[in-house]
């Protein structure tokens, strides 16, 4: 299986190094180099090669003092705690820190690093070889791994979504994307409505009475949100009553030009 997992993303690997062979747009070049998801996940590799990163007994993942070590050097450091009322409630491991979690996720079933219970994290030659990587090559390759090697379930991990996306659901959504004009704004929930009826994405729990709202917001957590974190498309919130207050709820996104470059390269892997 191990095998069988390089190969993937071998094939996906060749295939950006020829797409990119083809890019000569000097602007997109600087952009990739400027990304933030980019340059932290260059840190996070940097900070397992030169510290003893040794995974927890339950999970692998990074004990709390390198977690806080690991963020403190982000481009936009997340917040580690959340105040609620007069409570103030902490981090209680990796994956309450959707920012690194992501990254980890991505290094792991990409082979960057090799991560093990109650074992040392280490770097892999694949991971060593990121570094010399064109920033073009990495922003892409981090994005396909998210696209081709990732359950997206697990940033919309509500039991009414069921194990498994539909078949084909993530070459439907590229297919969508790439019919959308850059730098024109588009209704978000025109868009997740077409996705959906699309794929046959559904809710399969018994109380389906916000299906619509709860597979809407899947669509917003597992395809744009994740396209905004690589400067792929712009997103514009609207104000929402609720109750005494409002709420911001995700209203249109635009395709960037980087992000139309982007989803050229997942399109050739």
């Amino acid at each position: 299986m191990q095998r069988h997992r390089s190969s993937i993303v071998k094939s996906i690997e060749r295939q950006l190094g020829a797409w990119l062979e083809q890019q000569d747009d000097a602007t997109l070049m600087h952009q990739a180099e400027a990304l933030a998801v980019r340059r932290d996940m260059v840190m996070l590799l940097a900070f397992v090669r030169d510290n003893r990163v040794v995974g927890t007994q339950s999970t692998g993942n990074m004990p709390l003092k390198s977690v806080r070590e690991v963020t403190a050097r982000f481009v936009n450091p997340p917040e580690l705690e959340t105040t609620i009322g007069d409570q103030v409630y902490q981090f209680r491991s990796e994956e309450d820190i959707g920012p690194l979690y992501f990254l980890h996720i991505l290094a792991d079933v990409g082979g960057l690093v090799n991560i093990a219970r109650a074992r040392r994290w280490q770097l892999t030659a694949r991971g060593q070889a990121f570094f010399k990587a064109a920033p073009m090559f990495q922003a892409s390759w981090m994005l396909a791994m998210w696209w081709y090697r990732v359950n997206w379930l697990i940033a919309f991990p509500y039991t009414g979504m069921g194990e498994a996306l539909p078949p084909l659901f993530n070459l439907s959504v590229l297919a969508s994307l790439q019919a959308l004009p850059p730098g024109t704004w588009q209704s978000f929930n025109k868009f997740a409505d077409q996705v959906i009826s699309r794929t046959g994405l559904t809710w399969t729990a018994q109380d389906s009475s916000f299906a619509t709202m709860l597979l809407r917001g899947s669509i917003a957590r597992m395809i744009i949100d994740i396209l905004a974190s690589f400067d792929a498309l712009k997103r514009r919130y609207r104000k929402k009553p609720l109750g005494r207050g409002t709420i911001s709820e995700l209203e249109a996104f635009k395709i960037t030009p980087f992000g139309a470059a982007l989803l050229d390269a997942l399109a050739a892997c």
